[in-house]
């Protein structure tokens, strides 16, 4: 039976399918996630070329198919996926990958009318740019080339995504599905454990790291989902009639995201964050009250780029609360918490624990 807030109902999802998409993200896009780009590169090269070729194709235009993997059977594996894309006629391989609650039904009419014979007129371009914004992907001229050609030749694309997929599988995710499942397991019991002693707004802030909505009560249905490659950021998505899918980081402080690597992955980015006299100076100001990005910029006198590239460390890092409000307005304030974790980890491996 779902726990329940005041109006929101609580569900729980588990599938080792959301790090297999996850990971593909982390891996073509590794400097935000504090993964070694060499590793990464590493990685990526174990597939074919096609392959590679196809995955990064799949990175530009789609956001991270949440959607797709929370409407799958269990017990949602990567096996799960290859199964239910086999049994999907290739033509309709995107679409399903691409969906996404919050798509604009006029972008998604444009999309599913895209032929090889006609381009589409500029305001078709601003609708699709529109959503790619809305699914966090970038928007460019190329990029909607990209969508334009893949779209009105989803036949042979559906083919491809299945024959890439199965090969990244093979190639990386089986073995590394083995290694994340039972820490992803303990996540979720550790997670359904705090949710019967906090309120949902405390609990999403704890397993989000510092993550505070101001109201939850506007969502319906919230279903939580542990994921090993999201962290130390929290994954969210619509879904329909008001419901959200939020992937929370199940992921110990004391491991690292390359198999093998024995220093932390939070020891790490806490220290490189800490390093940096900026940041210190930007933790200093956030203390004394909550402040905007821009707020910030104008009281520290740096450039708004600047201060997004400062908050990203300092996020990653665990050592800043981010305060979302209803109306996706974001406040940034000091993480003490983080500061003790840091010192925490960094005394265990010092002495080995």
């Amino acid at each position: 039976m779902p726990s329940s807030s005041i109006r929101t109902k609580l569900f729980w999802d588990f599938g080792t399918a959301y790090d297999l998409f996850f990971s593909l993200h982390v891996l073509h896009n590794p400097d935000p996630f504090g993964l070694k780009p060499s590793w990464a590169a590493g990685v990526r090269s174990r597939l074919p070329l096609e392959h590679r070729q196809t995955l990064e194709l799949m990175g530009n235009i789609m956001g991270i198919p949440h959607y797709y993997v929370h409407s799958l059977p269990k017990p949602k594996s990567s096996q799960v996926v290859i199964d239910c894309l086999s049994k999907t006629p290739a033509g309709l391989r995107l679409p399903k990958l691409t969906c996404h609650g919050n798509i604009p039904q006029e972008a998604w009419a444009i999309l599913h009318a895209t032929t090889v014979n006609r381009k589409w007129t500029r305001l078709e371009k601003v609708a699709i740019s529109e959503m790619l914004q809305a699914t966090s992907n970038i928007s460019n001229a190329v990029i909607l080339d990209q969508m334009h050609h893949v779209w009105s030749h989803r036949e042979a694309i559906g083919e491809s995504i299945l024959g890439a997929i199965k090969s990244f599988v093979e190639n990386f995710f089986a073995e590394e599905e083995q290694r994340i499942l039972p820490v992803l397991k303990q996540g979720l019991s550790h997670a359904q454990m705090r949710s019967g002693s906090l309120p949902l707004t405390a609990m999403v802030e704890e397993l989000s790291s510092g993550v505070r909505y101001r109201d939850l009560e506007h969502i319906t249905n919230l279903h939580l989902a542990p994921s090993f490659w999201t962290a130390p950021y929290l994954g969210y998505d619509e879904l329909d009639d008001g419901a959200v899918l939020m992937l929370f980081a199940a992921r110990p402080e004391n491991m690292a995201l390359i198999p093998g690597e024995i220093v932390p992955d939070a020891l790490i980015n806490g220290l490189k964050a800490l390093a940096d006299p900026t940041r210190l100076r930007i933790l200093r100001h956030l203390a004394e009250s909550p402040q905007t990005a821009a707020e910030l910029s104008r009281a520290l006198r740096l450039r708004p780029p600047t201060v997004a590239h400062h908050m990203m460390e300092l996020r990653m890092a665990g050592v800043v609360q981010v305060i979302v409000g209803q109306e996706g307005d974001r406040h940034y304030a000091t993480r003490f918490d983080g500061f003790d974790t840091i010192q925490e980890l960094l005394n265990s491996f010092i002495h080995g624990d």
